[in-house]
């Protein structure tokens, strides 16, 4: 094998990649990369068995072969080699040179060919197709909710649903749910079995490295492909392929906790919001992170206060439109807080039924999607 490419290029796919390998394997070439070449294109891919990732970058290939490689090492002398652009070679023996510039290393490799088959192709006509900054929306908004703490529970994944023409990703950890309905782009290569409702739950690990890949590998793709297979979930565009287990098990039927009408509407800017909520949090109970929010009759601003028995207490005020009765309600502002960065629209509203009701946080212009976020109260004493 005999391989040159753009060390900028390199950097980038070593790094994704590399997060998929095994960190404590019990077969030792899971902690390698395999790196193989042909027709133009160098493929780095990693796997623990688990979380697969496949990443692909132009390259001029003058012999055509395979290696596996150390990712550890591999990604550091990447990360660190000086020149614009990487030779990589490989005799016999899988010894590995890797020249750049004025540098040049030497390490092991080893034959690719107990390496497992990662990443299964699929039949066209089972594939569906969203827009790429839709789906990265849709995980932004919805992947913080997953339960941190139950890590083997269906709540420490995200539930992706595809109904029709529509995909739906829903996260919650009890004590809030996030909530996204976003349109495919194009389902017309599915089959009309594969159009019913299909419903799994990804883990947390592999959402969050899907985010990590389309961010990386935006330039030239305006479009994720994905597909299912027994136990699995396949993503890809033209840079990148992800493959992950399934977390067995069914999500919780979270719609049915999403209030259907609540009378009571705050309307309010979010930058304005989210400033307020996070002078306020400065002097917060740091065991409960309660913030409460006052509303009154004819009042065209909300109250935001908290009270730390170690430190003080603090009250800061937003502009809104109100017209219900006066209302205190409680919450934990880290809950609020996270889902307020993510969203990129300024104009959102907040629906209520009483201070004991859950918190329903909607946008309130128009956009093209459907998104909710719920956040259960904390019961003032």
């Amino acid at each position: 094998m005999d391989v040159e490419v753009k060390t900028e290029y390199l950097k980038k796919v070593v790094s994704c990649t590399s997060k998929a390998t095994a960190n404590k394997a019990i077969q030792p070439i899971l902690n390698n990369l395999l790196l193989s070449c042909t027709n133009g294109s160098l493929v780095v891919s990693a796997t623990d068995l688990d979380l697969a990732i496949e990443c692909k970058l132009p390259a001029e290939v003058s012999k055509p072969g395979k290696v596996t490689l150390p990712a550890k090492k591999f990604d550091e002398i990447v990360s660190k080699i000086p020149g614009e652009n990487i030779n990589l070679s490989i005799d016999k023996n899988q010894l590995t040179k890797i020249i750049s510039d004025r540098s040049k290393f030497q390490i092991n490799g080893t034959s690719p060919d107990e390496f497992p088959e990662i990443i299964k192709k699929s039949e066209l006509e089972n594939v569906y197709t969203i827009s790429q900054e839709e789906l990265l929306q849709a995980i932004s908004l919805t992947s913080f909710a997953t339960s941190k703490f139950e890590t083997t529970s269906v709540l420490s994944g995200v539930n992706f649903e595809i109904s029709g023409d529509e995909f739906e990703i829903g996260a919650t950890d009890g004590s809030r749910l996030a909530r996204y309905i976003g349109n495919l782009l194009n389902s017309k290569k599915v089959s009309k079995e594969q159009k019913s409702k299909h419903a799994i739950v990804i883990p947390w690990r592999a959402v969050t490295e899907l985010e990590r890949l389309i961010t990386n590998f935006k330039d030239g793709n305006n479009e994720v492909s994905f597909y299912f297979m027994p136990g699995q979930v396949i993503f890809q565009n033209n840079d990148f392929s992800l493959s992950t287990r399934l977390i067995d098990g069914n999500f919780p039927a979270y719609d049915k906790l999403i209030p259907k009408e609540q009378p009571l509407k705050v309307e309010f800017l979010r930058s304005e919001f989210l400033s307020s909520l996070e002078r306020v949090a400065i002097l917060a109970n740091e065991r409960t992170n309660v913030i409460k929010l006052s509303l009154s009759k004819g009042s065209k601003t909300m109250q935001l206060s908290a009270n730390s028995p170690d430190y003080g207490n603090a009250t800061d005020e937003v502009d809104v439109t109100y017209s219900g009765d006066d209302l205190d309600i409680a919450f934990n502002y880290r809950y609020m807080s996270e889902a307020l960065r993510n969203l990129r629209i300024d104009k959102l509203v907040i629906q209520l039924e009483g201070s004991l009701s859950p918190i329903v946080l909607k946008p309130n212009e128009k956009v093209n999607y459907n998104y909710t976020y719920l956040v259960m109260p904390v019961q003032i004493r």
